[in-house]
């Protein structure tokens, strides 16, 4: 276990931005996590692996405040998650939607106008990787184009904690190659944190620091991929032993 130290956001790489700890909650009377605990270390890519239903986008909910846990704490960097907490880090939600009757010219512009830590040149750098197009009306992109668009958005804030909920769902090849790019081009000079939940792994399994793998609400492993590799192990072979 990682030591915990108060901080602001972008600390050291050798410091902690997300702390779980016995984290309950059930919706509609219904047991969705339990006694979820885990740690992200600042600057690293963790992976929230599990397959549909495991219990991810609540989770990802309650990182951000969208929702409170029954019981247990959730720390950012010290400090307890909660609604005040979201102008410090960018969340791209599963199936978010942007206004269709807008251009991606348009959002970008409002987006922009939105957030205080958006970026006008990083937002021009993702246009160009991303293949996004201004002209185009949201409600006519395809659902590649429009995550990335939606991952643009998240990106072009200075937040450094990124939370990405199944970016990869239902999106083209192309587009998920470009997704890839982005998030890796987002790693290189360690100050952003990444937690992606995903159950498609393939595109990101390189790319994994670190995995925490979630099934029925319940943490079944958190795993260093350093340490799967150097034990002759993959990130897919230790979610099949986890899962199959």
């Amino acid at each position: 276990m990682i030591k915990q130290e108060s901080m602001p956001f972008g600390g050291r790489a050798d410091r902690i931005a997300v702390r779980c700890e016995d984290v309950q909650i059930a919706i509609k009377k219904k047991p969705i996590l339990n006694r979820v605990s885990f740690d992200i270390p600042v600057g690293s890519l963790t992976g929230l692996l599990g397959p549909n239903g495991a219990g991810k986008s609540t989770l990802m909910r309650l990182l951000t405040g969208l929702l409170e846990p029954d019981s247990g704490r959730i720390d950012l960097y010290g400090r307890p998650a909660g609604a005040e907490r979201l102008a410090e880090l960018s969340f791209l939600p599963d199936r978010g939607q942007l206004p269709a009757h807008l251009t991606a010219g348009e959002w970008l512009d409002l987006a922009s106008g939105l957030y205080p830590d958006w970026s006008r040149v990083r937002e021009a750098e993702l246009e160009r990787e991303l293949g996004v197009h201004r002209e185009k009306r949201i409600g006519a992109l395809s659902r590649g184009e429009e995550a990335r668009l939606q991952l643009l958005t998240c990106l072009s804030r200075e937040a450094p904690l990124i939370i990405l909920d199944e970016p990869f769902a239902g999106v083209d090849m192309i587009s998920r190659e470009r997704i890839a790019s982005a998030v890796v081009a987002e790693m290189a000079d360690g100050r952003r944190t990444f937690l992606i939940a995903t159950h498609d792994i393939r595109e990101l399994e390189q790319l994994f620091d670190r995995i925490v793998l979630i099934g029925d609400g319940e943490i079944l492993g958190v795993h260093d991929v350093e340490e799967l590799r150097t034990n002759g192990r993959s990130v897919e072979s230790c979610y099949r032993e986890v899962f199959s």
